[in-house]
């Protein structure tokens, strides 16, 4: 699915989010079904639970809807939709699980599996190819996974990534790396191709 990233230019307020803040319910149901298919994909990757995932998504735009008059400006839709419900998931497992609430995700996993649907694509997608590559995904720390995720999940850049996750941009190219890095490491003894980012944009 090809998810719309802004329409205005840099800098500039969305169209689709100008009209949203002034009550326009075409663009409100637009937003909603433009991303609701991305926002659900990246909240399973925190919380198994799907129902769990699909009420804070509910949630997230509810809240919209309700709060419009009061919503700051955004020239990325996308990004604003995707930093807001990392929170509510987050906020709703830590809940769940009695921890202290807060956005620090080092006590929580990250569900970087890949699609066997696309294994087919290219040769280069062998089945053995995805399991080595999903085995070597599973060792990465949560957060290499999830920056490795958002940048070939939807095309986020650096950018992109580090208003989402909260972190500098500096951070992003840091985490980027070092798992790119260990793929790599991890990989070379197991499959013939060394072009991991080609295969990570099949397979998330």
């Amino acid at each position: 699915m090809e998810v719309r990233k802004s329409i205005g230019r840099y800098g500039e307020v969305d169209p689709l989010w100008k009209a949203l803040k002034e009550g326009e319910v075409s663009a409100y149901e637009r937003i909603f079904h433009l991303y609701y298919e991305p926002l659900f994909n990246y909240g399973c990757r925190f919380h198994k639970d799907s129902e769990e995932v699909r009420d804070c998504i509910q949630m997230l735009f509810l809240t919209i809807w309700e709060r419009r008059e009061f919503l700051g400006s955004s020239d990325n839709i996308r990004n604003y939709l995707f930093s807001s419900l990392r929170r509510l998931v987050l906020k709703r497992l830590k809940l769940n699980q009695n921890k202290f609430v807060d956005m620090d995700t080092s006590d929580i996993d990250f569900y970087a599996d890949l699609s066997f649907e696309a294994v087919y694509i290219n040769d280069e997608t062998s089945g053995e190819n995805v399991l080595a590559l999903q085995e070597a995904l599973e060792k990465l720390p949560a957060r290499q996974k999830e920056a490795l995720f958002l940048r070939f999940y939807g095309d986020h850049s650096f950018g992109d990534i580090a208003q989402i996750m909260n972190i500098t941009t500096r951070a992003v190219y840091k985490l980027i790396y070092k798992s790119l890095e260990a793929l790599n490491r991890e990989l070379q003894p197991k499959m013939k191709t060394q072009n991991i980012p080609y295969i990570l944009s099949i397979l998330f």
